[in-house]
């Protein structure tokens, strides 16, 4: 599901682009959510942005999203989101003493774009790139069928240093469904910035790594 860097308390950003997916009908209600953020693995502070691709009563969505835990996520009005949209985000620390972070998340396709600050009291343990169902109304949801999406050009700054995922201590992380496996996640690419999440049928499964 994720690449993320981790784990010391000296990340002061996270970058990264993607393409929304399309995501097929299903049987039921199911989401996927595309983001990029800092904080939240293993631990309870996250600040994140990204964008959701869900089925929803018979209807496909899509939205830009962004998060404080424990704040539940907030919808980007101001923002239309379309698969097939080129999408950057960022999360940057700005002031350190007052823990006032930048969220940036901008459609390429529409030239919409969401930047604000606020304050939060991160951990800074890890930088992370992520596709995952999300949780809705308090419940881990079934993840859509949203074909494959590729981070791209995913950066980040850790104790001061800029560089690509490949530049730092880090890890792979992939989503199961207790013993099924749901999402294949790509090695990383020559040059250490791009990876690719795909999802796979509910016929795959695989032991838990």
């Amino acid at each position: 599901m994720s690449n993320l860097l981790l784990r010391q308390p000296v990340v002061t950003s996270v970058s990264g682009s993607w393409t929304v997916p399309v995501v097929n009908s299903s049987d039921g209600d199911a989401y996927s959510a595309a983001w990029v953020g800092i904080g939240g693995y293993g631990e309870n502070s996250l600040i994140q942005t990204g964008t959701l691709q869900g089925y929803r009563n018979g209807r496909v969505t899509y939205y830009a999203w962004y998060e404080l835990l424990p704040n539940t996520a907030v919808r980007i009005q101001s923002m239309d989101v379309q698969p097939g949209d080129a999408i950057t985000a960022s999360v940057s620390l700005v002031d350190s003493n007052q823990t006032l972070w930048l969220i940036e998340l901008s459609d390429i396709t529409s030239g919409e774009s969401f930047s604000r600050t606020f304050r939060y009291n991160s951990s800074r343990l890890s930088a992370e790139w992520v596709v995952e169902r999300p949780t809705v109304a308090g419940n881990i949801t079934d993840l859509a069928n949203f074909g494959s999406v590729t981070f791209r050009n995913c950066t980040a700054t850790v104790e001061n240093t800029a560089g690509t995922v490949s530049n730092f201590p880090g890890y792979q992380l992939v989503m199961y469904d207790d013993q099924t496996q749901l999402v294949k996640v790509s090695a990383l690419n020559r040059d250490g910035s791009s990876f690719t999440v795909s999802y796979l049928p509910p016929q795959n499964s695989g032991n838990i790594r």
